[in-house]
């Protein structure tokens, strides 16, 4: 048994995987990688993959990239594949509507489709007059991988540029 966890723990370092136990059963959650981190920024918070649990049950780990000049962020959770999409992983629809749940403190203005690590993702947009700033939540599914990215950021084009790039190029 010692030399079963071994090998998991050195293939979970080995493959970017968190190596936690679900039912005695190692996860096989995958660790997102932010491949381009834009100059000025870095990463603020690295929380592993079962630091957060929803109500329904399903971890989550948090990767956080923040720009040292105006406070714009990306927030990228990363756990468990939530009930409502288990079978529904490329289901333009549900990813849109678990986009929306998660978006539920602001207002969408824009609610779309859009693809990240070469996945299909729901996306809501929104932009808040009062403090002059855009939240962006994104969801998609790969393998046994649900991501959930939140952005915040200024309305310039620098900062629109800056997320939407670092959100194109994570990878899992």
């Amino acid at each position: 048994m010692l030399a079963l966890v071994t090998t998991l723990l050195l293939s979970s370092i080995t493959y970017g995987r968190d190596l936690f136990f679900n039912n005695g059963f190692p996860s096989n959650v995958a660790t997102p990688i932010g491949g381009y981190v834009p100059q000025g920024w870095h990463c603020s918070v690295e929380d592993s993959y079962g630091t957060y649990m929803n109500s329904d049950g399903t971890k989550w780990g948090l990767i956080e990239y923040t720009d040292n000049a105006d406070k714009t962020f990306v927030q990228i959770y990363y756990g468990d594949v939530p009930p409502e999409l288990k079978g529904k992983e490329n289901d333009r629809d549900a990813l849109i509507a678990r986009a929306i749940v998660e978006s539920a403190t602001f207002e969408a203005y824009e609610v779309r489709e859009m693809v990240v690590a070469g996945q299909l993702a729901g996306c809501v947009e929104a932009y808040n007059s009062i403090y002059d700033f855009y939240e962006m939540e994104i969801v998609f599914v790969k393998g046994s991988t649900c991501v959930d990215i939140y952005a915040y950021y200024a309305p310039t084009y620098e900062d629109a540029e800056q997320v939407m790039s670092l959100i194109d190029s994570i990878n899992l």
